[in-house]
């Protein structure tokens, strides 16, 4: 254990309570880019004593953990050669933007999917099968 104080006091809604939230989170899931970046808000905190806190353990995390995003799916842009990442939804070079899923939230890269008749929202068609109603409306699936 390093020694510190991990009782820092947060107030709700702040904007050091949500980074302290992003953080924290992206640790859990091994999102060391994202985590990287919230700390970077983290250490612009309004006393010293606080900034100091989250150096630190900015400091314990990423000599064990390079700030890199690990779980980062690649998907290939339909558009050209570039990538995109499962939670993004525009290519890293032409700029295309794809809609997204409703079911798994990743890029709809195809020219193949599901559209709910009524809301409009996108699946691919090989994740909504198991659905009966549209996961965000709720009509029933034809």
């Amino acid at each position: 254990s390093s020694g510190i104080n991990a009782e820092l006091p947060l107030r709700p809604g702040s904007s050091e309570m949500i980074y302290s939230i992003i953080a924290l989170t992206a640790t859990i899931a091994r999102s060391f880019g994202t985590c990287s970046n919230a700390f970077i808000k983290l250490e612009n905190a309004e006393t010293e004593e606080t900034r100091v806190q989250y150096e630190q353990l900015a400091v314990e995390i990423f000599t064990r953990y390079p700030p890199r995003d690990s779980r980062a799916a690649k998907v290939e842009c339909s558009n050209c050669e570039g990538s995109i990442t499962d939670y993004g939804n525009v290519c890293s070079i032409c700029d295309t933007r794809f809609p997204r899923c409703i079911v798994t939230g990743a890029p709809l890269t195809s020219v193949h999917y599901w559209q709910c008749d009524t809301c409009k929202h996108r699946a691919q068609e090989t994740d909504i099968v198991s659905f009966s109603t549209c996961p965000l409306c709720h009509t029933l699936i034809a």
